[in-house]
């Protein structure tokens, strides 16, 4: 018996050691990932049983996947491709590089290797030029890192692209390499080309990046140099330079000395070319602005030929338009260039003047009376020839008397020019000063050149006869302005059916002193760059006004105080000025026209609360600070605002809710007159005596009012007559009601009506009621009808005692 059971467990263990020799053998003959996943199995089956392993989460990545990863990765590398593409302002950079290079070889010649041939207008130029290269590199340095920060983020994605496990597992499979085959291959394409130019495009801004900040350095240094060398000159062209000019010039005119001038003045002409090709945007916005003026002026002309009125500006005493708008346009777009190029070397300014010069002379020609114009040709050839003393090389007897001359000849026809200017040129007091400063800075520029400073001279000459000129334009410019602006006006009344005249002198006025602080703010432009202290005073007052300042816990700049009131300031003067260039002129035969003078109102608001918005927007100063603001105003008004904000609040209502309307006829109270004007504080009643009487607005919403024009202009009026003559009612009642709807006056869709009030001998006592179409011509409804019917009765044998 133990035979047999040691012989049965002996067989078992054979069998057993025979499975495992063929599972082994059978295991061995899988693929490495079939195994992999039979183990797998195995492990899952002896870890959680069968019904575990049917729930579990397999991770196995099928062909989808696969797929969609490929897919994923190409637009990723596409994506890569394009950003990777240098945009145009690379390009532009590379470019304007390139020309600060060339110009601040030149710079650095002159400023280090000729500094003593450069007068205080050489530094003034040169520094002007640095200073716009020095913001230019600026920007291109910003632009750069941006373009930079940029690549590396892509970098950053290449990175991720090489580091991901699910393409590494997809190159390693041979089956699956060999089913997304194509796919690789167009992946492998957009690969290289994508890593290439990402590397290409890293490579040039980081040598881009390195030639911005040489040329900062370089720029900087020079920078210094200059200011450095302006310091210096200012002082010396306060000190005697040459001898007295009555004594004999030691000085002798080297052929180096010419030299040194000469590369003085190439350096200047090479800055004022990199200046014109800089600024190329700035000449266009200035060209834009001239065809919308011209645009403008164009357009409200045709409408006055198209409608057969240009007789309505035939006693508006147009100058220079409507016949030389194009001219004028031109006029308008030199004369406002200062403001559009701040920074811009004298050089640049001079080119300009000389250019509005021409188109004055042009203009002028005809327009001007011959001696006055003779007159400006003679400064003309005088402004040509101060230019020319700018390039003077160590000046001697006869040159410095060249210069006392063309002072002279300046002085001359300067006080002639203020002699004939008064009957054909506007801005008269302020052109009196300018021409009497002119002649002021020539004695001066005498004085000086006889004492030895040749350079001061220079300058007080230069900046006289180019400020003169620069005046004389900028009254052309006011009277042009002026004059496009009434042309406007006259348009948009034509266009409404308004053409009578105007009372135009009131608002030729209120322009005047608007356009007047523009002209003096361009002609200080000018004077202060010819008199080489434009840049200084600018720094200073930028200064100024950008240095933060606090009170207490406020923190707060002079700028943004002093934009803040400029903002509030120009807001009012749109709303003011805004009806004008709708026609709008406020005259009694247009204050019917409601719905415009409504539109108006609005707008008007509309502008006033955009510019306190804007103002405190642009001002800077914190929304909490203006909370605290406006709880003390809350304190203020429940203390002793109380009227002020009444009326404010009841002015809005007026304007939005509409009780009233400009132009209506209503009774306030004890007044009664036409709505002139809704405001924001008060309104406007003009009487039938011609009073203006104004009415707070909340007093107008606590009282009762009496709108006669509402909903319609008719007004019913009553006329008690006593008629002789004829007995007979039918007879008179025909009578007078024919007689009442002769008249223009009466609206004829209503029938007049007739009661008689009383039986006489010879006739009646009776009473006529008739509407008039105009409430406000109620006066002469009743003074025509009375006249015609004294006529027409009589001429029946009826009569009205």
């Amino acid at each position: 018996m133990k035979n047999h059971l040691r012989c049965l467990t002996l067989a078992c263990l054979l069998l057993t050691l025979c499975f495992a020799a063929i599972a082994q053998d059978k295991t061995k003959s899988l693929k490495p990932d079939t195994a992999k996943h039979v183990y797998n199995n195995t492990r899952q089956t002896k870890k959680g049983g069968g019904m575990s392993s049917l729930f579990a989460d397999s991770a196995k990545l099928t062909s989808s996947d696969y797929q969609l990863q490929i897919e994923n990765t190409y637009m990723l590398l596409n994506n890569i491709d394009n950003k990777s593409e240098l945009s145009l302002n690379i390009t532009q950079i590379r470019t304007k590089l390139k020309d600060a290079d060339s110009v601040l070889i030149v710079l650095k010649d002159n400023i280090l290797n000729n500094s003593s041939a450069l007068n205080l207008r050489n530094l003034q130029v040169f520094r002007t030029l640095l200073q716009n290269i020095q913001s230019d590199l600026k920007e291109h340095r910003q632009i750069l890192d941006s373009t930079d920060n940029k690549l590396t983020d892509l970098k950053g994605s290449m990175r991720k692209l090489r580091s991901d496990t699910v393409l590494r597992q997809l190159l390693k499979d041979s089956v699956l390499k060999q089913q997304f085959a194509p796919q690789l291959k167009d992946m492998r394409t957009v690969w290289r080309t994508s890593t290439a130019k990402l590397r290409r495009s890293a490579a040039i801004i980081n040598r881009l990046q390195t030639h911005t900040s040489s040329s900062t350095i370089t720029t900087v240094q020079l920078l210094e140099k200059v200011n450095n060398l302006l310091t210096t000159s200012a002082i010396r062209i306060f000190g005697k330079e040459y001898n007295y000019l009555w004594q004999k010039d030691t000085t002798a005119d080297a052929a180096n000395a010419r030299s040194s001038f000469n590369k003085a003045y190439q350096g200047e002409k090479k800055a004022l070319n990199y200046y014109f090709k800089d600024s190329g945007n700035k000449r266009l916005f200035l060209l834009l602005i001239g065809v919308l003026f011209f645009i403008w002026i164009y357009r409200n002309i045709r409408i006055l030929k198209r409608r057969k009125a240009m007789q309505s500006i035939s006693n508006l005493d147009f100058t220079y338009l409507p016949s030389g708008f194009i001219i004028a346009s031109f006029v308008v777009m030199f004369s406002i260039a200062p403001l559009f190029d701040l920074y811009a070397p004298s050089t640049y300014i001079e080119s300009m003047q000389f250019v509005l010069m021409i188109i004055l002379t042009v203009i002028c020609w005809k327009k001007w009376p011959r001696e006055l114009f003779l007159y400006w040709i003679a400064m003309v050839v005088l402004y040509i020839c101060f230019s020319f003393t700018h390039h003077m090389a160590d000046p001697g007897f006869w040159q410095r008397s060249l210069l006392i001359l063309l002072n002279i000849f300046s002085f001359t026809f300067g006080l002639l020019f203020l002699s004939k200017m008064r009957q054909n040129l506007h801005l008269k007091g302020f052109l009196r000063f300018v021409i009497i400063l002119h002649n002021v800075m020539n004695v001066l520029s005498v004085l000086f050149n006889i004492f030895g400073r040749f350079s001061l001279a220079q300058i007080l000459g230069n900046a006289a006869i180019f400020s003169f000129m620069q005046a004389i334009g900028l009254a052309v410019f006011s009277q042009i302005c002026v004059e496009a602006i009434l042309l406007q006006i006259v348009a948009s009344r034509v266009k409404r059916g308004f053409t009578g005249d105007f009372e135009h002198g009131q608002i030729i006025k209120s322009f005047r002193r608007l356009i007047l602080f523009l002209v003096v703010i361009l002609w200080l432009i000018v004077f202060t760059t010819n008199l080489n202290v434009y840049t200084s005073l600018l720094e200073n007052l930028t200064g100024f006004l950008h240095t933060p300042r606090s009170i207490g816990n406020a923190t707060f700049t002079v700028g943004g105080v002093v934009l803040f009131f400029f903002i509030i300031w120009m807001a009012h003067l749109l709303q003011r000025y805004v009806g004008y260039f709708f026609g709008d002129t406020e005259d009694e035969e247009e204050v019917h026209d409601k719905g415009q003078r409504s539109r108006l109102l609005i707008a008007k608001l509309v502008l006033l609360c955009l510019g306190y918005l804007l103002a405190v927007a642009a001002s800077g100063v914190p929304v909490d600070k203006i909370t605290i603001v406006i709880g003390a105003l809350g304190v203020g008004i429940g203390l002793g605002l109380q009227n002020i904000v009444n009326n404010f609040v009841s002015g809005i209502v007026l304007i939005f809710d509409r009780p009233l309307q400009i132009g209506d006829i209503v009774e306030i109270g004890d007044q009664t007159g036409r709505v002139r004007e809704i405001g924001l504080r008060s309104s406007t009643l003009l009487t039938q005596e011609g009073a203006e009487v104004i009415i707070p607005n909340g007093d107008i919403l606590s009282q009762k009012i009496v709108n006669w024009t509402l909903t319609n202009s008719q007004r019913r009026l009553e006329m008690e007559l006593v008629v002789s003559g004829n007995t007979d009612m039918e007879v008179v009642s025909s009578a007078i009601k024919k007689t009442i709807r002769a008249s223009k006056y009466v609206y004829q869709s209503r029938e007049p009506q007739i009661l008689f009030t009383k039986v006489n001998e010879d006739g009646f006592d009776l009473k006529a009621y008739f509407w008039s179409t105009e409430v406000s011509k109620a006066e002469e409804a009743k003074s025509e009808i009375l006249l015609l019917l004294h006529e027409k009765l009589n001429a029946e044998g009826i009569f009205i005692k």
